[in-house]
Protein backbone atom coordinates (compact mmCIF):
# COMPACT_ATOMS: atom_id res chain seq x y z
CA UNK A 1 0.00 0.00 0.00
CA UNK A 2 1.46 3.66 -0.58
CA UNK A 3 1.10 5.54 2.07
CA UNK A 4 2.37 8.77 0.52
CA UNK A 5 -1.07 10.15 0.18
CA UNK A 6 -1.69 9.75 4.00
CA UNK A 7 1.51 11.79 4.62
CA UNK A 8 0.34 14.42 2.15
CA UNK A 9 -2.98 14.38 4.02
CA UNK A 10 -0.85 14.65 7.21
CA UNK A 11 0.85 17.10 6.55
CA UNK A 12 -1.74 19.85 4.84
CA UNK A 13 -3.72 18.93 8.57
CA UNK A 14 -0.68 20.18 10.25
CA UNK A 15 0.19 23.06 8.22
CA UNK A 16 -3.64 24.25 8.51
CA UNK A 17 -3.65 23.61 12.60
CA UNK A 18 -0.09 25.97 12.38
CA UNK A 19 -1.80 28.36 10.41
CA UNK A 20 -4.50 28.58 12.63
CA UNK A 21 -2.52 28.79 15.53
CA UNK A 22 -0.76 31.34 14.42
CA UNK A 23 -3.66 33.69 12.35
CA UNK A 24 -6.53 33.08 13.49
CA UNK A 25 -8.37 35.81 16.15
CA UNK A 26 -6.54 34.90 19.39
CA UNK A 27 -3.60 33.07 18.56
CA UNK A 28 -0.10 32.87 18.49
CA UNK A 29 0.19 36.31 16.87
CA UNK A 30 -2.72 37.98 18.92
CA UNK A 31 -0.72 36.56 22.49
CA UNK A 32 2.00 38.07 21.08
CA UNK A 33 1.04 41.64 20.96
CA UNK A 34 -0.36 41.36 24.44
CA UNK A 35 2.53 40.16 25.58
CA UNK A 36 4.85 42.72 24.21
CA UNK A 37 5.96 40.72 21.40
CA UNK A 38 7.05 37.55 23.19
CA UNK A 39 6.68 34.18 22.05
CA UNK A 40 4.19 32.04 24.63
CA UNK A 41 5.49 29.57 26.85
CA UNK A 42 4.59 26.31 24.99
CA UNK A 43 7.24 27.64 21.81
CA UNK A 44 9.73 28.43 24.34
CA UNK A 45 13.03 26.54 25.85
CA UNK A 46 13.48 26.17 29.02
CA UNK A 47 11.31 28.45 30.74
CA UNK A 48 10.44 28.59 34.67
CA UNK A 49 7.55 29.47 36.72
CA UNK A 50 8.47 33.27 36.62
CA UNK A 51 8.53 33.52 32.79
CA UNK A 52 5.28 31.83 32.97
CA UNK A 53 3.75 33.90 35.00
CA UNK A 54 4.51 36.96 33.69
CA UNK A 55 3.72 36.02 30.25
CA UNK A 56 -0.19 34.93 31.59
CA UNK A 57 -0.09 38.22 33.39
CA UNK A 58 0.77 40.21 30.59
CA UNK A 59 -2.03 38.30 28.18
CA UNK A 60 -4.88 39.76 31.15
CA UNK A 61 -8.01 37.78 31.24
CA UNK A 62 -9.23 37.40 27.71
CA UNK A 63 -5.81 37.04 26.27
CA UNK A 64 -5.79 33.90 29.15
CA UNK A 65 -8.88 32.75 27.71
CA UNK A 66 -7.68 32.70 24.14
CA UNK A 67 -4.37 30.88 25.37
CA UNK A 68 -6.84 28.15 27.27
CA UNK A 69 -8.90 27.75 23.57
CA UNK A 70 -5.32 27.15 21.65
CA UNK A 71 -4.66 24.54 24.82
CA UNK A 72 -7.66 22.73 23.81
CA UNK A 73 -7.19 22.61 20.40
CA UNK A 74 -3.68 21.81 21.10
CA UNK A 75 -4.83 18.77 22.55
CA UNK A 76 -5.34 17.21 19.19
CA UNK A 77 -2.43 18.90 17.11
CA UNK A 78 0.10 16.15 18.68
CA UNK A 79 -1.47 13.12 17.70
CA UNK A 80 -1.68 14.92 14.16
CA UNK A 81 1.76 15.91 13.67
CA UNK A 82 3.50 12.69 15.11
CA UNK A 83 1.14 10.74 13.10
CA UNK A 84 2.79 13.04 9.81
CA UNK A 85 6.27 12.37 11.50
CA UNK A 86 5.88 8.81 12.31
CA UNK A 87 4.58 8.14 8.13
CA UNK A 88 7.48 10.07 6.89
CA UNK A 89 9.86 8.37 9.37
CA UNK A 90 8.05 5.02 7.77
CA UNK A 91 8.81 5.82 4.55
CA UNK A 92 12.45 4.90 5.64
CA UNK A 93 13.62 1.31 5.74
CA UNK A 94 11.28 0.09 8.73
CA UNK A 95 15.00 -0.82 10.34
CA UNK A 96 17.02 1.81 9.82
CA UNK A 97 17.79 3.35 12.65
CA UNK A 98 17.41 7.01 11.46
CA UNK A 99 13.71 5.84 10.97
CA UNK A 100 13.09 3.90 14.46
CA UNK A 101 14.66 7.47 16.08
CA UNK A 102 12.35 9.53 14.15
CA UNK A 103 9.61 7.34 15.27
CA UNK A 104 10.81 7.58 18.78
CA UNK A 105 11.17 10.86 18.62
CA UNK A 106 7.77 11.80 17.00
CA UNK A 107 5.89 9.69 19.78
CA UNK A 108 7.78 11.25 22.84
CA UNK A 109 7.58 14.65 21.24
CA UNK A 110 3.35 14.39 21.07
CA UNK A 111 3.30 12.91 24.78
CA UNK A 112 5.49 15.75 26.30
CA UNK A 113 3.38 18.38 23.98
CA UNK A 114 0.53 16.40 25.96
CA UNK A 115 1.98 16.47 29.50
CA UNK A 116 2.72 20.07 28.90
CA UNK A 117 -0.53 21.37 27.90
CA UNK A 118 -2.02 19.37 30.65
CA UNK A 119 0.04 21.03 32.94
CA UNK A 120 -0.70 24.77 31.48
CA UNK A 121 -4.61 24.11 31.68
CA UNK A 122 -3.74 23.18 35.29
CA UNK A 123 -1.74 26.25 35.97
CA UNK A 124 -4.33 28.53 34.00
CA UNK A 125 -7.23 26.84 36.17
CA UNK A 126 -5.48 27.59 39.48
CA UNK A 127 -5.26 30.85 38.68
CA UNK A 128 -5.01 33.62 40.60
CA UNK A 129 -3.63 31.01 42.94
CA UNK A 130 0.45 30.37 41.53
CA UNK A 131 1.76 26.74 41.21
CA UNK A 132 5.79 26.72 40.61
CA UNK A 133 5.84 23.23 40.88
CA UNK A 134 3.14 22.64 38.17
CA UNK A 135 4.79 25.92 35.81
CA UNK A 136 8.42 24.20 36.43
CA UNK A 137 6.90 20.70 34.88
CA UNK A 138 5.59 22.59 32.09
CA UNK A 139 8.49 24.16 31.42
CA UNK A 140 10.53 20.57 31.43
CA UNK A 141 7.68 18.87 29.16
CA UNK A 142 7.99 21.81 26.62
CA UNK A 143 11.54 21.63 26.29
CA UNK A 144 11.49 17.66 26.42
CA UNK A 145 8.87 18.04 23.83
CA UNK A 146 11.25 20.75 21.05
CA UNK A 147 14.12 18.94 21.83
CA UNK A 148 11.95 15.29 20.76
CA UNK A 149 10.77 17.26 17.83
CA UNK A 150 14.14 18.60 16.83
CA UNK A 151 15.73 14.93 16.74
CA UNK A 152 13.02 13.51 15.18
CA UNK A 153 13.32 16.16 12.19
CA UNK A 154 17.64 15.49 12.49
CA UNK A 155 16.81 11.68 12.31
CA UNK A 156 14.49 11.98 9.43
CA UNK A 157 17.40 14.50 7.68
CA UNK A 158 19.94 11.77 7.96
CA UNK A 159 17.89 8.89 7.20
CA UNK A 160 16.62 10.97 3.50
CA UNK A 161 20.53 12.05 3.24
CA UNK A 162 21.63 8.64 3.41
CA UNK A 163 19.25 7.09 0.51
CA UNK A 164 16.89 5.10 2.93
CA UNK A 165 13.17 6.78 1.47
CA UNK A 166 10.83 4.89 -0.25
CA UNK A 167 8.75 7.20 -1.51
Amino acid sequence: MNAFPYTLGLTGLTVAFLGGFWFLPGGVLTLRRRAGGELQADVRLAYGPDTLYRLLDAYGPNGRRFFRRMLYADMIFPMVYAAMLYSYADTLAISHPAAIIAKSGALCAAAFDYGENALLLTVLRKLPARSVRIARYAGICTTAKMLSFTLTLIALGVGLSMGTGGM
